[in-house]
């Protein structure tokens, strides 16, 4: 029920474009990376092993991959991978399972500003989310509903499902309408799990199970917090589909976020699970690629 498995997808709208091209820079970002994966994979299993064996190194959540990308521009781009990293013996997972949490020298708010289908939207709240797992504390998804009234329950079930699996259980605030959560448990029971026997063995999706609700509020905001915040609101709801929605991206600094977003959705956010101090950092200097373990949970933006 809290299976936590983000996914960057390439085939999805893209949110990474050059500033100055428009050029789509994710599948180059992951082409460039793969050329050298072999030798980045090696370098990643040596921090491992010396990790194990140096037990006075800091502990790091996130291994981090940083490679140069080529466009039409001819400036330089710079684009930022990551995983989970745990000293368990669990081997790297493949390339494309890397979530992509920046490109140097793109515009956020530039491509995610105007009016875009409801899969687009979708599709890039995605990928917003891979990001903010990396560089940010905590996420807020405020919404009233999630799916719409012609979807079938399995299909309701299907959203929750695919939106659960992106998110951390221990750095996620779900906010919605006291009747979004009832078609969510009804979707479950239909499905053939109650989810008050799974409350009761405390088996219940996290997310869902401390969820806040908000009957009087039609507000769609979508947030990674942190002492800079990065703000997706507009009018999509957490569905997919062809017809079209307005949204706005914006970095806004916490106070103002508080004061324009918590403050007015009266929305107490618990304590996140505290972020560890360090990063292992994996990158190519000279033609050699190397580790090493960098102060800050992740790196400056």
């Amino acid at each position: 029920m809290n299976p936590d498995e983000p996914r960057f997808e390439l085939d999805a709208f893209a949110i990474f474009k050059c500033a100055k091209t428009g050029e789509d820079l994710e599948d180059a970002a992951f082409v460039a990376l793969g050329q050298s994966w072999p030798k980045v994979a090696d370098v990643r299993a040596g921090a491992a092993q010396q990790m194990l064996a140096r037990s006075r190194l800091p502990e790091v959540e996130h291994a981090v991959f940083s490679v140069d990308v080529p466009c039409s521009c001819g400036e330089p781009h710079r684009a930022v991978f990551f995983h989970a990293f745990r000293l368990n013996g669990a081997d790297m997972p493949p390339l494309k399972d890397l979530l992509l949490a920046d490109v140097s020298r793109t515009n956020l708010a530039d491509v995610l500003t105007g009016v875009l289908s409801k899969t687009d939207v979708m599709q890039a709240l995605e990928k917003l989310i891979a990001r903010w797992r990396l560089f940010n504390d905590q996420i807020l998804i405020a919404t009233p509903f999630v799916a719409h009234q012609w979807k079938t329950k399995a299909q309701r079930l299907a959203i929750w499902e695919r939106l659960l699996t992106q998110l951390d259980p221990t750095r996620t605030v779900l906010l919605t309408r006291g009747a979004t959560y009832k078609e969510y448990r009804e979707a479950l029971v239909d499905s053939g799990l109650d989810h008050d026997v799974l409350t009761r063995f405390g088996l219940e999706n996290r997310i869902v199970g401390d969820g806040k609700r908000k009957q009087n509020s039609h507000a769609k905001v979508y947030i990674g917090l942190g002492e800079t915040c990065e703000v997706l609101s507009g009018s999509a709801n957490l569905v997919k589909g062809v017809s079209m929605e307005n949204i706005t991206f914006q970095a806004l600094r916490r106070a103002k976020v508080e004061a324009s977003y918590l403050t007015p959705l009266s929305v107490s956010l618990p304590k996140p699970r505290p972020r560890l101090s360090h990063h292992l950092l994996i990158d190519c200097h000279d033609g050699e690629w190397r580790w090493d373990i960098v102060s800050g949970a992740a790196p400056t933006l």
